[in-house]
């Protein structure tokens, strides 16, 4: 009996170290041991491109593996390499409990039909754990990589002094950096900036590293004499295998302001009494929009006598940089006597008003002194003919 317990026991022991063999050298499928895995399996791409996944490997075990990698089921005509370090490579040295990272490149070849593409990636470390991963890629017909040109706000508005700033951000969505030249093409005497946001100074080019974005400030300058109106500003980011067009827009809403002055810049003149004196006013519309419905009236008058009038009271339009003569008709009070007097011209409208201040000098009819004279030599002539006639008794 003692001979058979120890039978038993000697098969038990055999059958426990046999069961150790054949589970150590089976290969051990992802948990407990190697994963390979990718954040994005399923991916769109354009035929012609290079597309790329990042695959880590992960090695939960305790001890190290190098692990070859291979790509399965590739379709046909499809090229596809493994990179790390920047350099080619087949296999992969994972560390026990640790893990590493290799860049799978997928060419697809120009003119691949539109479709899912399926195939696979394994790891194995032969005799001690591997694992697959399946991908999928989509085809598509259009470009998923074209890089943006864009602006929040392309359309903005104001004043003519006003200096227009636009946010617009560039991204190079390729898998490769890029160099771009930044042109816009200005209305005339428009000046047209670019600026990388947080710079000092503007540029005319760039180069944007794959994947990322640039903000940009583009400035657009008015010229002095710009009047209201749309103006289009076509701007474009160019690189060796881009050509992105941004479109902006500035509405420039005018300004209104209108002066006025005398032909000869004086301002006084001279009236003889109950008679006309024509003075000839310069209005002219120094703003960037039309001016409309100019209406002139003199508000302010020495006396209720005197009367302005105008040989034209109303100005239907008045354009911009525009200049329009307009002759004022003066007439003092018939009583006024000899002397300076203050009156005012104003030509108004809804948008804008001017005025002017003039100083007439009133001179009474010559005629009046002359007859005064006449009067005094005649008065003078009878005194001293009494005074010869009756002096002497």
């Amino acid at each position: 009996m003692k001979h058979l317990r120890r039978g038993i026991s000697a098969i038990g022991i055999m059958a426990v170290f046999f069961s150790l063999f054949l589970l150590s050298a089976m290969p051990v499928h992802a948990a407990g041991g190697l994963n390979i895995s990718t954040p994005y399996p399923g991916t769109t791409v354009t035929a012609g491109k290079t597309v790329t996944f990042s695959l880590n490997l992960d090695n939960s075990s305790t001890i190290p593996m190098n692990t070859a990698i291979t790509i399965n089921n590739l379709p046909d005509g499809w090229n596809a390499f493994l990179t790390g370090g920047g350099n080619n490579v087949s296999r992969v040295y994972v560390r026990a409990a640790g893990s590493a990272t290799v860049t799978l490149n997928v060419d697809i070849p120009a003119g691949t039909a539109e479709g899912d593409y399926a195939f696979s990636v394994s790891a194995t470390d032969p005799g001690i754990a591997e694992d697959t991963l399946d991908l999928t890629l989509h085809v598509s017909s259009t470009d998923v990589t074209q890089s943006l040109f864009t602006s929040q706000f392309p359309e903005l508005q104001g004043g003519a002094t006003t200096s227009f700033s636009f946010n617009a951000n560039l991204t190079n969505s390729g898998s490769d950096d890029q160099y771009y030249s930044l042109t816009a093409t200005a209305p005339d005497g428009w000046q047209i900036s670019f600026r990388p946001a947080s710079a000092s100074s503007d540029i005319a080019s760039l180069t944007i590293a794959a994947g990322q974005s640039q903000s940009l400030t583009i400035t657009a300058k008015p010229p002095s004499d710009v009047t209201a109106g749309e103006y289009d500003i076509p701007c474009a980011a160019v690189s060796a295998n881009e050509n992105m067009d941004l479109d902006l827009k500035v509405t420039i809403t005018g300004t209104y302001t209108l002066t006025m002055s005398t032909q000869d810049g004086r301002l006084n003149a001279d009236a003889q009494v109950g008679k006309e004196t024509p003075i000839t006013l310069v209005l002219t519309n120094t703003g960037s929009a039309d001016l409309t419905g100019i209406a002139l009236t003199a508000p302010t008058l020495p006396t209720t006598g005197w009367a302005v009038r105008f040989d034209q009271s109303t100005i239907d339009t008045l354009a911009a940089g525009a200049t329009q003569n307009i002759i004022a008709y003066i007439q003092p009070d018939s009583q006024a006597v000899t002397g300076d007097y203050a009156a005012t011209i104003t030509a108004k409208t809804t948008q804008a008003s001017a005025s002017i201040d003039l100083r007439v000098a009133v001179k009474t009819s010559t005629l009046w002194g002359v007859i005064a004279v006449v009067i005094i030599v005649v008065l003078a002539g009878g005194l001293y003919l009494v005074f010869k006639k009756f002096g002497r008794r």
